[in-house]
């Protein structure tokens, strides 16, 4: 389970560095409600990250987020030492402190941050931007979460218009070296017709040859296994046509 989650992690970050810009070594600003559940259950949490993500980082916090938890009264004594080991990055309120989460909201816009938090809004916030990851606790184990839906369209998007760009320029050098004469028009050749298998030649075939006795072969009807004739018609010869043929057989 261990492989794969740093596996699944690796890939996690190569997708943000592929399309977002970051780089080794990761800067993660740190809020007080990680580091206070990574004292809850015992975690050091550089080691862990470091094991986690297997590359360098930078841990990296606030003036806000220590003064927010140094308000929180002596139950957070232990999670304000914690968060003054790391580095405090220049937010730019420090003359007039916000809450830690409003802080990392306007840090996560200026530059390329991994954000490491227990706050359920502030990670619903960083599921719905692009290009930002989100690191929180799972009981022990520290989760890099996968790119939001909005990250992925947004890369989709540029895919897209790369993919469009490509194509016109080389439409464009295309047009450029016919006009030099470096590419010949290509002629385009119609389509040889396909020759239809026919019939036989109706002249070459001879006929069917049908047996006597059948229908085909007499003209005369046929019933009950018997060729009726048909009854022949009589010619009827003028009398005087009679008188001159009995005259001339006399």
């Amino acid at each position: 389970m261990k492989i794969n989650r740093t596996k699944r992690a690796q890939k996690h970050l190569a997708f943000f560095c592929n399309n977002f810009g970051f780089r080794e070594p990761y800067q993660i600003l740190i809020d007080g409600t990680f580091c206070f559940n990574a004292i809850k259950n015992n975690i050091q949490i550089v080691q862990q990250l470091k094991k986690y993500l297997q590359t360098e980082i930078k841990p990296l916090t606030t003036a806000c987020c220590i003064i927010e938890s140094e308000q929180l009264g002596n139950k957070f004594q232990t999670t304000t030492k914690l968060l003054k080991d790391f580095k405090i990055h220049q937010c730019g309120h420090e003359k007039n402190p916000i809450p830690g989460s409003k802080c990392f909201k306007s840090m996560a816009k200026k530059s390329h941050y991994i954000i490491a938090t227990q706050d359920r809004d502030l990670q619903d916030w960083i599921r719905l931007q692009a290009g930002i990851p989100l690191i929180y606790l799972h009981q022990v184990a520290p989760i890099l979460e996968g790119p939001s839906e909005r990250s992925l369209k947004k890369v989709d998007k540029v895919t897209e218009k790369v993919i469009n760009v490509s194509k016109i320029q080389e439409e464009r050098l295309n047009f450029y070296k016919k006009k030099e004469g470096l590419i010949k028009e290509e002629t385009k050749t119609p389509p040889k017709k396909r020759k239809v298998k026919g019939g036989p030649n109706p002249l070459s075939c001879k006929k069917k040859k049908t047996p006597k006795g059948t229908e085909e072969h007499t003209k005369n009807p046929v019933k009950n296994g018997k060729v009726e004739k048909k009854p022949r018609k009589r010619i009827k010869i003028p009398k005087h046509v009679k008188e001159l043929l009995t005259n001339n057989s006399e």
